[in-house]
């Protein structure tokens, strides 16, 4: 297959957020969705024995876990990710604005709500985001190979609060290599990228 050209501001979008939604399915084709931890490796950040010029995302979990088995049975994932930015730059500046009543609005009962506000300029906000839907395939690396050692501690620098997900007695690190995007905003504009 052949390598995905990723736009910048997808590339941007992966190197910022924290998480990433990661969807795999069983041999059944049953779905299980998670919530993860993730660190973004371009092309040229690969472990030094990759050849090629892909974008992976690599994460870890417990061998106990569904998603590890849907991966051993099927190696076909889906990553949603989302750009929570603004949302956050918004949720943060509100809550720094005092909350002293002043003698104007303190008996006012037009006066809306500080979370009214909040969830209005939240909405907002939004409108002016993106989304995007990744395809790929995972490959569950050698617990004790260099490759695992060298993406785990990539995956710690990026996660520093998430080491008890990543460190185990029965993690592995998940590499995903992603095959293609699509890209969508609030306009439902859509972008594919093979």
């Amino acid at each position: 297959m052949s390598t995905v050209d990723l736009p910048d501001h997808l590339v941007s979008l992966l190197k910022t957020s924290k998480y990433v939604h990661l969807a795999t399915a069983s041999k059944d084709c049953i779905p299980n969705v998670s919530l993860m931890n993730y660190t973004y490796v371009p092309p040229h950040r690969a472990f030094q024995e990759e050849s090629s010029n892909s974008h992976y995302v690599i994460f870890a979990t417990s061998k106990s876990t569904q998603k590890y088995k849907n991966i051993i049975a099927n190696l076909a994932v889906s990553l949603l990710i989302h750009d929570w930015v603004t949302a956050k730059k918004l949720s943060l500046r509100k809550n720094s604005v005092s909350s002293t009543p002043t003698a104007d609005n303190e008996n006012s009962e037009e006066q809306p709500s500080r979370l009214l506000n909040l969830l209005q300029e939240l909405n907002q906000s939004e409108l002016s985001q993106m989304s995007a839907t990744l395809s790929g395939t995972a490959s569950v690396i050698e617990p004790s190979s260099e490759e695992s050692e060298y993406y785990e501690k990539q995956l710690l620098a990026a996660n520093p609060d998430a080491n008890c997900y990543i460190k185990g007695d029965d993690t592995v690190i998940i590499k995903v290599k992603i095959l293609n995007a699509k890209v969508s905003d609030s306009e439902n504009r859509t972008s594919f990228y093979n």
